[in-house]
């Protein structure tokens, strides 16, 4: 299990209307990707080298 933290992709179809993502940003949490993201998987096997560039 990895404890990398990955940001929202922006190309996610889901990006701009995931509820997920909207809840976080009202209570000021940060945008971690999670399975709700239609990259998710392919971020978690490259470590957070997902095709967002600004991930970490």
């Amino acid at each position: 299990m990895s404890h990398h933290k990955i940001n929202c992709c922006e190309t996610c179809q889901v990006y701009w209307t995931c509820e997920t993502k909207w809840y976080r940003g009202e209570k000021g949490e940060e945008a971690i990707c999670c399975p709700v993201c239609n990259y998710y998987k392919l971020c978690l096997d490259k470590l957070g080298n997902c095709k967002n560039p600004k991930s970490k």
